[in-house]
């Protein structure tokens, strides 16, 4: 089966910065949910920069949906992929469907504007994520949870193939992170869409992904099944903490808790 994203033996490095990613090998398979982990500064969102297509490996091989990023069409990649980063911030004072119909612009040919299909991917997507009553309100006067969301109806009202989050529910309350990656667990068990996901919650993680990777100063520390990749010894070396890892007797996933005032040593 061909990779939906594939690294092999890539390295990055900011110009300037000691802040370096790789060698990595990562190859995620269309239709799959990865999980990237690791502790601030690892070099998680740098890594999914390199998934987008939006930095360019110093050195190794990078595939994305079958493409090289650097020399094939930027737009026919952008109709395919679709990014929510961490910021949810805009310069001027849409409304929400309008932020939601920007997802559609890589379908729009020229100078043209939306027609009936696009207006109806919007609404879906609003639908989707529960902010259809808010449609007709400014972007700029909603909470940042709402603002988040917002932002990811805009990714789900392009119809990507693949959809790559950088910490999508930092600013969301436990209910909205819970129905944010049940909608994406529904979307990838529906749609097929290929979700990876930079996130610090390790229960999430576990609930709803079904591989993990774990990096630690911009190397890989592990790879795998969340069964095999969260555990305590791997917390304490990746994270330099303290943890109980235990099964939840309700879902069956990994439950991760801190011991408070425990480091490594």
């Amino acid at each position: 089966m061909k990779a939906a994203i594939e690294l092999e033996a890539v390295t990055f490095g900011y110009p300037g910065s000691d802040v370096r990613v790789g060698p990595v090998d990562v190859r995620v398979a269309p239709g799959e949910m990865l999980a990237i982990l690791g502790p601030n500064g690892s070099g998680k969102t740098t890594l999914l920069r390199l998934m987008s297509g939006l930095l360019r490996p110093d050195s190794g091989r990078l595939r994305v949906l079958e493409q090289d990023p650097a020399r094939g069409s930027r737009r026919a990649l952008a109709r395919r992929l679709a990014v929510v980063g961490q910021q949810a911030e805009l310069g001027f004072p849409y409304s929400v469907l309008e932020v939601v119909l920007m997802g559609r612009a890589p379908h729009l040919e020229g100078f043209h504007l939306e027609n009936a299909e696009d207006l109806a991917a919007a609404e879906s997507a609003l639908d989707a994520t529960g902010l259809a009553h808010l449609a007709g309100r400014r972007f700029d006067t909603l909470s940042s949870g709402e603002r988040q969301r917002v932002v990811v109806a805009r990714a789900l009202a392009h119809e990507p193939e693949v959809l790559l989050l950088d910490e999508p529910a930092a600013h969301l309350d436990i209910r909205q992170q819970t129905s944010l990656y049940d909608l994406m667990a529904d979307l990838n068990r529906t749609r097929g869409l290929t979700v990876v996901s930079v996130l610090h919650d390790l229960n999430l993680a576990s609930l709803y992904f079904g591989r993990v990777a774990m990096l630690r100063e911009g190397r890989l520390a592990a790879l795998g099944a969340p069964e095999d990749v969260i555990t305590y010894t791997s917390i304490r070396e990746v994270f330099d903490t303290d943890v109980y890892v235990d099964i939840n007797d309700l879902t069956g996933k990994l439950n991760v808790l801190p011991l408070p005032g425990r480091r490594q040593t």
